[in-house]
């Protein structure tokens, strides 16, 4: 058995004890978890003299916090909003 096996083994061992009314949440970060692995992936490619700033809208990570920019003191340092 390779490590890949075992892993969605235990994977599907651990959905058997879960209750039906978590699945779509289960399955909605299943999703995300996906996507991130493979946004992750992609190499973020630099033209030589470009400034990477400029290119931020492709190197940005998402967090699902919608309210960053506005309370971006609250996520770094703990100041309540």
């Amino acid at each position: 058995m390779n490590s890949q096996t075992k892993y969605k083994d235990k994977i599907i061992k651990e959905l058997q004890d879960m209750p039906d009314e978590d699945m779509p949440k289960l399955l909605e970060i299943i999703h995300y978890l996906k996507t991130g692995m493979k946004e992750s992936r992609k190499k973020v490619r630099v033209k030589k003299g470009k400034d990477p700033l400029f290119d931020l809208r492709n190197i940005a990570v998402e967090t699902g916090i919608k309210d960053l920019a506005e309370h971006h003191d609250h996520y770094l340092y703990g100041v309540s909003k």
